[in-house]
């Protein structure tokens, strides 16, 4: 029998700590306790546990900053951040981070234990062998594109997005490097799977690196990989995001946030089409199509000393623009009846004609969605959990989109 996921709940108020705790230890969960954000490193590291859930609001070390800290120790770890002074700033933040989610108090016992479910689903699929190459949790992941990854932010009738879809055409049949813009949530991750699914590389791997995730020094082995020496004694060999994309595709997301030394080195390893690793001496070929994302304008930060002119100038050979979900608001329906069944899906909910009331479809429209259409996703399937009809009313969706 497998042994019970761990997660790890930390939140300086026992009482909160104590309720989590209970409702997730009726499933197949081991709950490991924290009052203590500094102690919870401690455990992150002897215990290893999949998923973080943890507050926002605590004295001294704040939801982010655990976050933060938590996935320098381990980048695959699924963080979940609860938080009673919710705001959209502070789920994009947590997101920006590389939060998995996040959940506003108060909420019931069953939307907890959903998310904790997708926590878990993802952090499985990251580590899901591809084509005979493993990610460790140190170098990123190599994987084939899921149901959860498919082109659903791409639906729409909008004129802005029949532009980006004639784009994606155009460009996935060449070699041409891509530089996706656009606020977080917007899809860009999306758009660059799909170009790779629809390119000549399509066979092999499509490997993502979340460019905020480490420092300098853990940024350069998790793209170039390490080498075992006599000089790096206990320090293993093993290949970096370069060797694993090698002959697929590689995407930075949030390609902003490499230091502008490591900017260097990758340009010019890009450049030469061969790398090194890490305490290595030997040439590493390197053989990958190279698609960026960025929700902050490059060309600005150029200007600001924050990015390097001639790395910008190599990304942005063909530029996409992704229009936040606010300037397609015709677009909305279709999305969300797309998501609706997707999640039904892999829900094995049945049966598949379930749709939404008009009211729920007008609120739908009048909601702003800052998150774009990752909040979007999230709330519809916050709604097939909640929903026990084949309609999604009001009472369905999150008080927040009536607040606004």
């Amino acid at each position: 029998m497998a042994a019970p996921d761990k997660i790890l709940i930390v939140d300086d108020e026992p009482d909160a700590l104590e309720n989590c705790r209970r409702i997730l230890s009726g499933g197949r969960y081991d709950c490991l306790v924290e009052t203590d954000p500094s102690q919870a490193l401690a455990t992150i590291e002897r215990e290893h546990p999949k998923v973080l859930l943890t507050d926002f609001r605590m004295p001294g070390l704040d939801g982010i900053g655990l976050l933060k800290a938590a996935k320098r120790i381990d980048p695959a770890i699924q963080v979940v951040l609860l938080t009673a002074y919710a705001s959209i700033q502070t789920a994009v933040a947590s997101m920006r981070h590389g939060a998995f989610d996040y959940l506003t108090k108060p909420f019931t016992g069953e939307e907890l234990r959903t998310v904790i479910r997708r926590a878990l689903d993802k952090e499985l699929g990251d580590s899901t062998e591809y084509e005979g190459k493993s990610a460790s949790p140190s170098t990123g992941k190599a994987e084939r594109p899921t149901a959860r990854d498919g082109d659903e932010a791409l639906v729409g009738i909008s004129a802005a997005m029949q532009a980006v879809r004639e784009l994606i055409e155009r460009v996935a049949a060449t070699e041409a490097t891509v530089l996706i813009f656009g606020e977080h949530g917007t899809g860009k991750e999306c758009v660059a799977r799909t170009i790779h699914a629809r390119s000549a590389r399509q066979l092999k791997s499509f490997v993502t690196v979340d460019c905020l995730t480490s420092d300098e020094s853990a940024s350069e082995v998790q793209l170039f990989g390490t080498q075992q020496s006599a000089s790096r004694v206990g320090v293993g060999s093993q290949p970096g995001l370069l060797e694993l994309a090698h002959g697929g595709t590689l995407f930075l997301d949030e390609v902003g946030g490499l230091s502008l030394q490591l900017q260097a080195k990758l340009l010019r390893a890009l450049k030469e089409r061969r790398g090194r690793r890490v305490g290595g001496n030997r040439f590493v070929e390197i053989d990958t199509r190279v698609i960026a994302g960025s929700p902050q304008d490059l060309q600005r930060a150029c200007s600001r000393g924050e990015f390097r002119d001639d790395f910008y100038q190599y990304l942005n050979i063909v530029p996409i623009v992704l229009p936040p979900l606010r300037d397609r608001v015709e677009d909305i329906e279709a999305l969300a009846r797309s998501y609706l069944q997707t999640t039904l899906r892999e829900r094995g909910r049945l049966p598949l004609q379930a749709g939404f009331t008009s009211d729920a479809l007008a609120l739908l429209r009048r909601y702003a969605w800052p998150g774009n259409v990752h909040e979007l996703q999230n709330v519809i399937e916050r709604a097939v959990v909640l929903a026990d009809g084949r309609l999604i009313d009001l009472t369905h969706l999150p008080d927040r989109l009536r607040s606004s």
